[in-house]
């Protein structure tokens, strides 16, 4: 059988491009493709498949390609996981090569923009967002996508950053922007100075006086833009795999939490990374003024998170920039996990104030209310008539 018409040209191209590696020849001709021509009445030596080997040829190869889909994607989401593990346990990699990964934001942002000079115009990232990211591109070198911005209609507000940020089960780098606070300057001190720091995690931010969190690839860093460079000050336990998850870096302790209990421990209010809850390496206070970035504690290595422009202000500064990315992919179910926490966070706590209204209720009209020893209670006057 030989090709006749135009027609038949497209149409036998069409089901070669559907049937892939197979010469769909030997279906139609009962033999290879070739540019000699056959006598109708000669017989072929291929067998023609059946209906059903067709079909299941073609199930086949579906299978084949989503299996190789399926494998893609769980190969490219265990890599943060794969390399992490074989770090911590300081195993060497010998297939495994160090090389610059660049970030896919899903948005702009103020402190890494997209008209800055020293632009890499290749793949379009911030010099200083590169940076940060070669510190572990493995894991920062993924897809970003922004959770909290107070240049993008989120406001600079606490209550807001905390509702964002609380229950959020990924990784999240928070970002700080500010000026050396004026009410705590000892001189003359140029306020206009901006200050930009940050903070990277694994762990989830929750409510609570104690510390928490204790994923040792936490780290500090600050954003030097005179320089163009990052310093980054990472946990004195990273990749200390006898001590493993033995400290707590981060606490969350906002004034009317659901997790407050009255204690009176020194606990600051608003939420801190680094140090103790009573003297946090970097404190967000709630008013996100006068907040303060020491140079040192147990937790991270040394150095200055303000790069010199605090020691005026004693290391305290009003923050005017909040940035906050989920990093590492996943976003659509960490996000569903995080509603669903705070519906039933939400729920409890409603529970507990009705119940707390109901026994206040039932007190009142059992007349114990405010009782005292053998004195009577609210209604108490009532039975000595």
């Amino acid at each position: 059988m030989t090709i006749k018409s135009s027609d038949e040209a497209e149409l036998l191209a069409r089901l070669q491009s559907q049937f892939g590696d197979m010469n769909v020849n030997v279906f139609l001709n009962g033999c290879p493709n070739n540019d000699t021509t056959e006598d109708d009445d000669s017989e072929s030596s291929a067998e023609e498949p059946t209906p059903e080997e067709l079909q299941a040829w073609q199930e086949a190869q579906f299978a084949r390609g989503k299996l190789r889909l399926q494998t893609k994607e769980i190969l490219d989401d265990a890599a943060t996981a794969r390399r992490r593990r074989l770090r911590s346990e300081k195993v060497e990699d010998k297939d495994w090569e160090r090389v610059p990964a660049a970030p896919e934001l899903d948005g702009t942002s103020i402190f890494f923009p997209s008209n800055a000079d020293g632009m890499d115009l290749a793949v379009g990232v911030h010099p200083l967002l590169q940076k940060l990211v070669n510190f572990d591109p493995e894991v920062l070198g993924t897809q970003w996508r922004c959770l909290y911005s107070s240049s993008g209609g989120d406001g600079v507000s606490f209550r807001n950053l905390i509702d964002k940020i609380r229950a959020y089960s990924g990784s999240t780098m928070l970002l700080f922007g500010g000026v050396p606070s004026a009410t705590r300057c000892l001189g003359d001190t140029n306020n206009s100075e901006q200050v930009s720091l940050g903070f990277f995690t694994f762990d989830t931010w929750t409510e609570s006086e104690d510390m928490f969190g204790s994923d040792d690839e936490c780290f500090l860093f600050a954003l030097d833009y005179e320089s163009n460079d990052v310093k980054v000050f990472p946990s004195r336990l990273r990749g200390n795999v006898a001590k493993k998850g033995t400290k707590k870096y981060m606490y969350c302790n906002p004034s009317s939490g659901a997790a407050r209990s009255g204690k009176t421990d020194g606990s600051l209010h608003g939420f801190g990374v680094g140090g103790t809850p009573s003297l946090p390496r970097l404190h967000i206070t709630e008013s996100l003024e006068e907040c303060r970035a020491l140079s040192y504690d147990a937790l991270f290595e040394d150095g200055d998170l303000m790069l010199g422009k605090g020691s005026e202000s004693l290391y305290y500064f009003d923050v005017n920039e909040i940035e906050v990315w989920a990093v590492g992919g996943d976003f659509d179910e960490q996000l569903a996990a995080q509603a669903k926490q705070k519906e039933i966070e939400l729920a409890t706590l409603e529970h507990a104030r009705q119940v707390d209204k109901r026994q206040l209720l039932e007190h009142i009209e059992n007349g114990f209310a405010w009782k005292s020893h053998n004195k009577p209670g609210l209604f108490g006057h009532r039975d000595s008539r």
